[in-house]
């Protein structure tokens, strides 16, 4: 993650530290009220369909709003739009926690909660350059994606315990008690800032017509989105992970399994970080990390045991440590007034590669009849692309013609 010294300039920067504390909780929170709300459809239907159905709410909302509520974060002041949206998704999930209140009333409440998140994350994240200072910006956005993941782990771990003695909805009232103390951190500690790209404003000729435009056309903003989307296939053991915990006669090894990418994908960014302190340095690592995450799937072909399978997974997991230098990278290198609207549309495509990754690998793993052979199979796939990846990175950040600025 970051040094102690690091870490302890980024909680002594005001606007970082309410921002950080702020999405760390309400991360937390949203695991408990994903987790209350699935058990709440089950104990009123009984039916495992719709309670997968829910859970499935959970993931797709945020493919369409990422690209078509971006541009919130940049028409508007972005410390506005946070502060607007977690009002919002403070009062609706406190609708969702009065007692009795009808099952489908909570499910349409909870899509429009993920659909209003967009605009949030878009708006925090083209907020983070202009809140670090430059030598400090990569280290906060590794504690803050870190922070992520640890705060999904602690809340899907205590969503089960809390719901099952207290009810859902103190689960969905404490996660809209984390809106509110979001927003107040935000609405007490932010400075406010013009919009980006007001409403209104004239383009200069040379600027990209659009966001998207610019992601595709300018290399290094290409080929780092590219690289990060290799992520549809470094998540396929994952998506396959009750079927190969029952191929290795561990069904008890089911959550283990899918705990492994995030908590070593922590690990990793710890080391990284921790070794590798010049961000120029951890840029040139992207493209090793990404084989890396993808290489030991191909070792899959070999039928590893239990103890081989968590040892693979653990190397995968920390070579996916790649994502935070690359996200970094990414967001640095675009120009401010299409920042809110390229982490939209960035957002959506790697949940896509993500959920579309696991989606296939289901299919291929039933149609051929071999668990491991599918995961060693997106391994080799994966590892051509990245390293395909690697060489245009590195011819990328060697060229000069672009119109993507720095910070």
């Amino acid at each position: 993650m970051t040094t102690r010294g690091a870490l302890r300039d980024l909680v002594g920067l005001r606007e970082f530290r309410a921002m950080w504390i702020g999405s760390t909780a309400s991360t937390a929170g949203d695991q408990l009220a994903a987790v209350a709300l699935s058990l709440l459809v089950f104990e009123r239907t009984q039916s495992a369909a719709w309670t997968a159905l829910t859970w499935s709410m959970t993931l797709f909302p945020p493919l369409i709003s990422g690209p078509l509520l971006g541009w919130v974060a940049d028409r508007f002041p972005r410390r506005t739009v946070m502060v607007t949206t977690a009002w919002l998704q403070a009062v609706l999930v406190g609708v969702m926690a009065i007692p009795g209140m009808p099952l489908w009333v909570m499910i349409v409440l909870l899509v429009v909660v993920l659909m209003i998140s967009s605009p949030y994350l878009a708006a925090q994240e083209a907020s983070l350059p202009h809140v670090l200072p430059a030598k400090r910006y990569d280290d906060g956005v590794a504690l803050f994606g870190t922070s992520v993941d640890i705060a999904q782990m602690a809340g899907l771990a205590a969503a089960g315990f809390l719901v099952a003695t207290t009810g859902p909805g103190v689960a969905l009232a404490i996660d809209a008690a984390t809106f509110v103390l979001l927003a107040i951190l935000v609405q007490v500690s932010v400075q406010h800032r013009p919009a980006a790209d007001p409403l209104g404003r004239k383009k200069k000729d040379d600027e990209p017509r659009g966001a998207f435009t610019l992601m595709v056309t300018e290399p290094r903003l290409r080929t780092l989105l590219g690289v990060r989307l290799l992520a549809g296939l470094a998540m396929v053991p994952e998506g396959l992970a009750v079927p190969l915990a029952a191929s290795l006669n561990a069904v008890w090894a089911v959550g283990l399994i899918l705990a492994i990418e995030p908590a070593a994908n922590v690990l990793g960014v710890a080391l990284l970080f921790r070794f590798v302190r010049d961000p120029a340095k951890r840029e040139r690592l992207i493209g090793p990390l990404a084989i890396l995450s993808l290489a030991p799937l191909i070792m899959f072909a070999f039928n590893p045991n239990l103890t081989w399978t968590i040892t693979l997974l653990v190397i995968a997991g920390m070579g996916g440590a790649y994502h935070t230098p690359a996200r970094a990278a990414w967001m640095r290198l675009l120009p401010d007034q299409y920042r809110g609207r390229a982490y939209g549309i960035g957002r959506a495509a790697l949940r896509s590669s993500q959920g579309g990754g696991m989606a296939l690998a289901g299919v291929v793993s039933h149609t051929i009849g071999s668990v491991t052979a599918t995961i060693a199979g997106a391994g080799g796939i994966g590892l051509v692309l990245a390293a395909q990846a690697t060489i245009a990175w590195r011819r990328a950040r060697g060229r000069n013609d672009t119109k993507a600025v720095a910070i």
